[in-house]
């Protein structure tokens, strides 16, 4: 491994520089500095001056320098109101200073668990170092470098936790096990301070946190019919996560690994079900769905119809026995035999299902559950309320198909087009006659019943609005009458929001006056006189009670006179016997 020579303070001059040309950089993986432990350094730098020299390297084309290592003497210099500090000077690439910070940074007796995880994960970043080298490097056994590096990926919430000692480095240990789905579930409902009353798990020992989480967040792989190879190794594997495991595929503690997968198997199993049963229908239930799988199939083209009736699973072939299994020929024989009366009944209920599926009593359908793909069968449409009609054919059942891939195709063109047009800038385009036409399809919704006739529109019952073929078909040839009705149609639906004083009351009032104004003052003469009523009441009372205030503040006036004059006329206090004698 190829790394620059680091130069050591030996190979250096100690010189002395200007605090005010020093800044820090962004390579030290200390982020927090403790105020109180600051300002005791201070002190001591005050005392003795900076004892170890920080590391700098020069800023190009300027006077500056950059820390390299020592920032916290360098923040206690200041405090201490030092004007220059002792500096080694090193010339260094980025990555080489990144490296020293790092470096010296970990060889702190108070490096917290989570500047450790961050640092690590610097140094492996650059590709100069693995898990052995970083053992070696910092005198830490490998299972060490390989926690601290497991914390880095724990979300911001928890590894906050940590780094604030509310949380125990053992108990992190088994957190960062799992996915950042998991974790995040773990700090709302166990860690966060909304929990501490009902289920908090602070204070919990790191093996009780990791039975918590296995009960709770994890999935049997078993329970799933995909391929597991990758499983086996994958560190989301239970049977990975400690030495001694119970067997068998072990819990997933990745969810959206395992969903992904699972996904992933279905919809191949689903194709191989297609293939296999060309003119058997795609369907899926209510109950025991994947419709992750169903949404993936869609968008590939195919039709997924949902059954609203309950399908049941085609019957499962009987397993013939195997010799080595038993200990007898009798036994094996027996059962064989079990086999036989079992294969036939099973035959005989496939002959009874095809039969009325010959008959049309019955459909097929592929029904895509949450974890398998089965063959499947239910009443037909004809048998249920589903429908009247007659079971499609085969080949009609491809059209119907073909038809909906068409439709698919041009509902994502305008999902996509409609995400696509908000970037467009087209401030500087001249507004067309067709974008004015679009406007009006739009101001048609506020379109008022009573104004219909004008442009050739029937009566309608009270619930029915202008169809999108209607709306079409008026704005292909408007008039500049109809304009007008169309906008003010739109404005008056608008005005239903006016409210006391706001904006849209005010613009209702304005429309008011220029299209009504002997009513508007009809209806503002009568409002009016009823308030000035009221305001003459209102008038009456307050000076009613002005004149009760008037005479209240002069009888307190003659109060306080009259208690003045009768102090003033008392004889002047006697001192205390005790008082005339000193």
């Amino acid at each position: 491994m190829a790394t620059e020579k680091f130069q050591t303070v030996a190979e250096n001059n100690i010189v002395a520089v200007a605090l005010a040309n020093v800044q820090p950089s962004n390579y030290n993986p200390r982020k927090y500095f403790d105020e109180t432990s600051l300002a005791e350094l201070a002190e001591s730098i005050r005392q003795q001056g900076v004892i170890q020299p920080i590391g700098v390297r020069p800023v190009a084309d300027t006077d500056r320098f950059e820390i390299v290592f020592g920032e916290r003497r360098y923040r206690a210099s200041l405090m201490a109101g030092l004007e220059e500090i002792p500096a080694v000077v090193l010339n260094v690439s980025d990555e080489t200073a990144e490296e020293m910070a790092i470096t010296e940074n970990l060889q702190r007796q108070d490096v917290t668990p989570m500047e450790e995880a961050n640092a690590y994960q610097k140094l492996m970043e650059s590709g100069r170092y693995d898990v052995q080298s970083l053992a070696v490097q910092f005198g830490k056994s490998e299972s060490y470098i390989r926690t601290r590096l497991k914390f880095a990926s724990l979300i911001p919430e928890i590894a906050l936790l940590l780094e604030q000692d509310e949380l125990t480095v053992s108990v992190a240990a088994e957190i960062c096990r799992y996915g950042e789905d998991i974790q995040r579930e773990v700090y709302i409902k166990h860690l966060k301070e909304e929990s501490m009353l009902y289920s908090s798990w602070r204070g919990l020992k790191a093996a009780e946190v990791a039975k918590y989480i296995e009960r709770d967040y994890t999935t049997d792989l078993e329970r799933y019919a995909f391929d597991k190879t990758l499983c086996l190794s994958c560190p989301h594997n239970t049977n990975n996560m400690t030495l001694f495991c119970e067997g068998g595929c072990g819990k997933c503690a990745n969810r959206s690994c395992l969903a992904e997968m699972n996904a992933s198997y279905l919809v191949e199993k689903a194709l191989q079900f297609v293939e296999q049963y060309p003119s058997v229908s795609l369907g899926y239930q209510d109950f025991n769905n994947n419709m992750v799988v169903v949404e993936r199939l869609k968008a590939m083209g195919y039709e997924v119809e949902h059954l609203n009736t309950y399908a049941t699973a085609y019957p499962e072939v009987p397993v013939a026995p195997e010799k080595e299994e038993y200990d007898t020929i009798e036994e094996y024989e027996q059962a064989h035999e079990e086999y036989e009366q079992d294969f036939s009944k099973y035959m005989e209920k496939c002959r009874s299902i095809h039969e009325r599926i010959d008959t049309g009593e019955l459909t097929f359908y592929i029904c895509i559950g949450q974890k398998e793909i089965k063959l499947c069968y239910k009443a037909s449409a004809a048998d249920t309320d589903e429908a009247t009609e007659k079971p499609l054919s085969p080949v009609e059942k491809l059209e119907k198909q073909d038809k909906r891939n068409k439709e698919i195709a041009l509902e994502k063109t305008v999902e996509d087009t409609k995400k696509q047009i908000l970037d467009v800038d087209m401030s500087e385009s001249k507004f067309t006659q067709d974008e004015e036409k679009m406007i009006y399809f739009f101001l048609l919704s506020s379109l008022r019943k009573e104004h219909f006739g004008i442009f050739g529109i029937g009566e309608k019952e009270t619930y029915q609005h202008l169809t999108d073929e209607e709306k079409m078909d008026i704005i292909a040839n408007l008039t500049a009458k109809q304009k007008a009705v169309i906008r003010r149609d739109f404005l008056i639906a608008n005005f239903k929001g006016a409210n006391g004083s706001n904006a849209t009351a005010t613009l209702l009032l304005d429309f008011a006056r220029k299209h009504m104004p002997d009513t508007l003052a009809g209806i503002e003469s009568e409002y009016n006189e009823v308030y000035e009523k009221r305001h003459k009441r209102i008038e009456e009372r307050k000076a009613v009670l002005l004149v009760k205030e008037q005479q209240q503040k002069q009888a307190e006036a003659a109060e306080t006179e009259n208690t003045q004059s009768t102090a003033e006329a008392q004889p002047e206090a006697l001192p205390h016997p005790e008082e005339v004698a000193a």
